[in-house]
C-alpha cells in the first residue's frame, strides 16, 4: 500500500472514532436520568425533632420545612415562689420568684420563699406578728397563753387557750357559767361529742344533737368543726369553692389558695380549673394549642 492511502486511512479512522465518542456523548446527555430531589425535612409536624412545649409555641411543616413559632408562657401561679418561662427551643423552664411570697392568711406563720420553694412556718408562741392576737406556737391564733393574758383574777387561761371563769375548774355543775355538765359548756370550755348540751356553743364540735347531746363532726353539720378549713369543706370532706378558707391548693375546687382563700378559676393560674379542658385553654379560656392535650 502506498504511503498517501495510509495517512488517509488513519485520518479517517480517527474522524470516525470522534464522531463515535460524540454521538455517545449526545446519546448519554439525552437519556440521563435527572438527579433525584431534594428529600424534605419533614410531611407532618409529627416528622420534626424537638418540638417546643404545647404551652410555649407550635411546629409546623410548610412545604417540606419545620418551621417553629415561640411564644410567651403566661400562666402563673401565685405565691408559689417561682416563675415559668419559654425559653428561645420553646421548653418552659422554672424560674426562682423570691418576690412571689405566699400567703396563707394564718397570721400566726410566717410566709417566706427558700429559692423556689414556699415555706409558711408556725411563729414561735407569743403574741402574733401583725398584732392580731396571741400565737400558740402550733399556727394557731389564741386568745391567751397564760393566766396573766386575761387581766381578770377571777378568770384563768383553759387547756384551750380560752379565758374563763375559776368556777370551770371546780368539779361541780355551775348552773351561773351556763355550764351543760361538770366543768364543760356555757362559759367554760366546750364540751366533747355525746357530753349534755343545750346549745351548740356548749360542744366542741359546734352541733347539739336532737338528743340535747354533743354530736360528732360530720361534713354536712354546716359547721367548721374537726380539721375543716371552712365549713363542710377541706380535710376529708369536699373540696371548697372560691371564696371560702383555705390553707394550700389541695383544698381548693379551683387549686389556688392564695391569701387563705380559694381563689375563682382565671385562664393565667397554672391550673386546670374552670371549664377548662387543659391547663388555662379551652372551655371559656383560649383554645388549646395543637398537641397540647
Amino acid at each position: 500500500m502506498k504511503k498517501g492511502n495510509m495517512t488517509t486511512s488513519r485520518h479517517l479512522s480517527a474522524a470516525g472514532a470522534m464522531l463515535s465518542v460524540a454521538a455517545l456523548w449526545i446519546a448519554c446527555s439525552e437519556g440521563a436520568p435527572a438527579p433525584p430531589p431534594e428529600r424534605p425535612e419533614c410531611v407532618t409536624e409529627y416528622d420534626c425533632d424537638d418540638p417546643p412545649d404545647p404551652a410555649c409555641g407550635t411546629v409546623k411543616c410548610v412545604e417540606g420545612k419545620c418551621q417553629r413559632e415561640v411564644g410567651e408562657y403566661r400562666g402563673q401561679y401565685p405565691g408559689d415562689c417561682m416563675t415559668i418561662a419559654c425559653d428561645r427551643d420553646g421548653q418552659k423552664v422554672v424560674l426562682p420568684a423570691p418576690d412571689d411570697v405566699p400567703d396563707d392568711g394564718n397570721p400566726c406563720t410566717d410566709d417566706f420563699c427558700d429559692g423556689a420553694h414556699q415555706l409558711n412556718e408556725w411563729t414561735r408562741r407569743g403574741p402574733a406578728p401583725d398584732g392580731s392576737g396571741l400565737c400558740d406556737g402550733q399556727q394557731n391564733l389564741v386568745e391567751c397563753l397564760s393566766d396573766a393574758d386575761c387581766g381578770d383574777p377571777t378568770m384563768y387561761c383553759s387547756r384551750r387557750s380560752k379565758c374563763i371563769p375559776l368556777d370551770c375548774d371546780n368539779g361541780e355543775l355551775d348552773v351561773d357559767t351556763g355550764e351543760s355538765y361538770v366543768d364543760c359548756g356555757g362559759r367554760c370550755d366546750a364540751c366533747g361529742p355525746t357530753f349534755p348540751c343545750t346549745t351548740g356553743e356548749d360542744c366542741n364540735t359546734g352541733v347539739c344533737g336532737f338528743d340535747d347531746r354533743c354530736s360528732f363532726a360530720t361534713c354536712s353539720d354546716g359547721i367548721q368543726n374537726e380539721h375543716e378549713v371552712d365549713i363542710d369543706c377541706g380535710s376529708n370532706c369536699r373540696t371548697c369553692a372560691a371564696g371560702d378558707k383555705c390553707i394550700d391548693g389541695p383544698d381548693c375546687l379551683t387549686k389556688v389558695c392564695f391569701k387563705g382563700r380559694c381563689q375563682p378559676p382565671r385562664c393565667d393560674d397554672n391550673r386546670q380549673n374552670g371549664l377548662e379542658v387543659g391547663v388555662d385553654c379551652g372551655g371559656d379560656c383560649p383554645p388549646c394549642p395543637e398537641g397540647l392535650l
